[in-house]
């Protein structure tokens, strides 16, 4: 079996795009390392294939990373605040932690066998499967040495995954044969570039002076800022057409995160006995149904927060823009989940300063705006990085 992944690595989530996958796939930047296997629930093969990626379980034998052993990964590891690690947005540095390394091997192998189980309809006992991938890290970390370090984790050696399925397992051989590590905030230049027009709505509202028909012109060939507010960093990117400037790409410990580590805080100052991570409080905020309790004191504590962080970025962008950037981008263009979580309290702000600089002010709609990196991620590995291995691989 071969596989091409498009590997957008967050510090809440992993974004990930295979050929032919109309949505991208989410899952949580956090695993459990066990000593023993839990129980087993649910026999019913068929529900536990469907259900693999949210119910991961698996045993990961690799020199990659520095305990070889037992996980519960992703959404079923944030079940419980006991034990679970995730990404250490102020110091971790995603070249060298193993939760990149063993979320994405648990993932590849788990999709490796929903694929067979779809194309055979039966669980099989082995599989070997040759992979293709390309990922991302922030443009604060990355340099030629990092990025083929990451590289060089997944390329050197075979990774052996025991993926638990229920009462049954199946062992997956997975043996990467491209691995691309890159820039945070590149790949989202081609998803501008192949936008749809519903992505520029706003900016053709606030520039009458721009025409849909004009759109391309309007960014083939420009100096744009790219600002990607994740969760763990806030990304500057400055780019010529299609072309980044690395020398003076930057990044700084800002984001989404940042603030949820400080509600969390602060909220549990109000609430006795309080004990969550990132990804659960995240849950609290985005299923009011589910948390009625903790919902609107979540909000509340979240509002507080964020403004801080919008101030820090806000002061970031103008800095960079007037001494780093020496005032030369013509258009701001941001995007992330930040961009969705600070929008009301940065947009006014930042616009006015574009116009004071003279320049325009892209904000990528909440519809596009967090899968900017991993979509230009899957347009790279199509037309440039994998060109060759795209027919190989079965459309999803």
């Amino acid at each position: 079996m071969k596989m091409i992944l498009a590997n957008d690595i967050g510090n809440d989530k992993f974004k990930i795009l295979e050929p032919g996958m109309e949505k991208v796939t989410k899952i949580p930047s956090a695993y459990k390392w066990l000593l023993k296997k839990p129980s087993v629930h649910e026999t019913d093969v068929n529900k536990n294939v469907v259900n693999l990626l949210d119910q991961l379980l698996v045993n990961i034998t690799s020199n990659a990373i520095e305990t070889s052993g037992l996980y519960m990964v992703g959404e079923r590891a944030i079940q419980s605040a006991e034990d679970v690690e995730n990404m250490d947005i102020d110091m971790a540095e995603k070249h060298t932690d193993d939760l990149p390394v063993i979320n994405t091997l648990a993932y590849v192998a788990a999709r490796a066998v929903q694929k067979e189980f779809k194309a055979v309809g039966e669980l099989p006992t082995k599989l070997e499967v040759e992979v293709f991938m390309s990922s991302a890290i922030p443009a604060s970390q990355h340099t030629f040495e990092t990025a083929k370090h990451l590289e060089d984790r997944f390329l050197k050696e075979s990774h052996v995954v025991i993926v638990y399925v229920g009462d049954k397992q199946v062992t997956v051989e997975l043996n990467f044969s491209g691995v691309k590590v890159t820039k945070e905030g590149i790949p989202a230049l081609y998803s501008v570039f192949e936008g749809s027009e519903d992505m520029f709505e706003q900016y053709l509202e606030e520039y009458e002076d721009v025409s849909s028909d004009e759109l391309v012109e309007q960014f083939e060939g420009r100096k744009i800022m790219h600002v990607d507010i994740g969760s763990g960093t806030t990304e500057y990117t400055f780019t010529v057409g299609p072309n980044p400037r690395p020398d003076v790409c930057t990044g700084e410990r800002n984001g989404v995160g940042h603030a949820i580590e400080e509600a969390i805080e602060t909220m549990a100052q109000e609430r006795n006995g309080l004990s969550i991570n990132r990804q659960q409080f995240a849950k609290y905020i985005e299923r009011p149904d589910e948390y009625p309790k903790d919902h609107q004191l979540a909000v509340k504590h979240l509002k507080i927060a964020r403004k801080r962080q919008v101030k820090k970025i806000l002061s970031d962008i103008k800095r960079k823009y007037v001494k780093t950037l020496s005032s030369e981008p013509e258009i701001i263009c941001v995007y992330g989940g930040g961009s969705i979580e600070f929008k009301t309290d940065m947009y006014k702000g930042l616009k006015e300063f574009a116009d004071s600089v003279d320049a325009k002010l892209l904000w990528i709609p909440e519809k596009y705006a967090v899968d900017m990196n991993v979509t230009g991620l899957d347009i790279l590995n199509e037309s440039i990085l994998f060109e060759e291995e795209y027919p190989e691989v079965e459309l999803v």
